[in-house]
Order: structure tokens, then sequence, then C-alpha cells
């Protein structure tokens, strides 16, 4: 899928700020977030589920992101690179085994939030994050839509004691919809290297040749 999404938000600083995202989820591959942010630079956020990293296109600059960098906000925004993670390898709805709630999940292996509160399921119209640093915030989700058999929280309410604001999808569909997806060219176009045909640890391919003794004791062997 593609999914465009755009935000609007007052941060802790109490400053308005906005971000833009196209998401493109590749199961098959890497995970990409292409971040537009005012008065930022552009980067592109991209991960595996084990590595990660970031691409500075203007500046033609790519970091190396561990775990703990996850906790770093977006821009000026509320938004921490977790989320990203987060939504790109689908570690929300892990059932908590210390609740006999089923509306209490986890977040398997995040570093930023480790749970997760919804007042139903399987599409909640509110639902409260708790994580590091005592921090906590609340999603009101206003719409569902079904996008290409995928339902998706269309707008959204964030709010916490520090920040607030609203999210809402813009466009969703696809992948296959692009023409000409230059993440999934590169892919593609990886060289695959052909692994040799094995005979007792040594690379042979069609017919072996007999060595030239081998051939000698044959025939003495007939005679």
């Amino acid at each position: 899928m593609v999914v465009n999404i755009e935000g609007h938000f007052v941060n802790a600083k109490n400053s308005r700020t906005s971000l833009y995202t196209e998401w493109r989820h590749h199961p098959e591959s890497l995970d990409t977030f292409f971040v537009h942010l005012p008065n930022s630079p552009q980067f592109n956020f991209v991960t595996a589920g084990a590595y990660r990293y970031m691409v500075f296109p203007e500046a033609k600059i790519k970091r190396q992101l561990g775990l703990h960098h996850l906790k770093e906000t977006i821009g000026d925004t509320p938004l921490k690179l977790d989320d990203m993670e987060l939504l790109a390898n689908g570690q929300f709805l892990c059932k908590d085994p210390s609740e006999q709630k089923p509306n209490i999940l986890s977040t398997a292996f995040s570093n930023m939030w480790w749970s997760l509160v919804a007042d139903s399921l399987p599409r909640p119209s509110q639902v409260t994050m708790r994580g590091a640093r005592k921090e906590a915030r609340t999603f009101t989700i206003r719409q569902w839509k079904n996008y290409s058999n995928e339902f998706l929280p269309t707008l959204v309410k964030m709010e916490s004691e520090q920040y607030s604001g609203e999210l809402w999808i813009r466009s969703a569909y696809p992948i296959q919809a692009i023409e000409s997806d230059p993440l999934k060219e590169n892919v593609e176009k990886r060289p695959k290297f052909e692994e040799p045909d094995l005979f007792r640890k040594i690379p042979v391919r069609g017919e072996r040749k007999i060595p030239l003794i081998l051939k000698l004791n044959q025939e003495l062997l007939r005679e």
C-alpha cells in the first residue's frame, strides 16, 4: 500500500507545526516514509525491522539508526521515529499476558511505547498509549474508511498534557497503482548470485569430466 498522511500540531513549546509523509509499505522488502517538514530538511526513513536508517537526499547523507534512536521526535512535531517503525512492522496488536482484558495490548520491540488501551476492537474510537519517560497520549478516531479492503483511521485527534494535533489520511491505494516505484525497482535490480552446483563442496556445472588417470584405469580393467 501507499498511504499519504498529513498532520498539524501544537507541540510542547506551544508552537504550530505540521508534517506530511508518504508511506510505502513493501511486505516483501523495505518500508519507506518520505517525510516533509516545513523549514526543516526533508528525509526518508527506511526500515526492514531488524535495521533502519535515515536518508537526507539534498545533503546526500545516510544516517544509521539504532533502537535507542527511535525515541527521537520527528522535527518539531510530537511524533516519534518509533511511530513509523511500529506502523511499518505491525507490532501494535500484541496481547499483554499480565492482563485479562482483551482491549489492553502491548507493543513488541518498541523503545518508546509499551502499552495500548483501546475502548473496543477491532476498530476502536479511542486509544491511549503509554511509554518511556512517563509519556502518554490519546487518539480519538473519528472515522474509519475502507481503502482497497484495508480499514484505516482517516480522521484522528491526538492529545496529551504537553501537545495536541490532528492526523488524517489524504489517500491510500495499492502500490501496484504506481507506474514506477523506484524503491521496488532497486530491490528487483539487485544482482542475484547464482549458487553453483555442488559435488562434495566442489563447484561444478554440467557434465563432469573424468580425470585421465581414471580413464586409463577403466581401460586396463576392461582388458
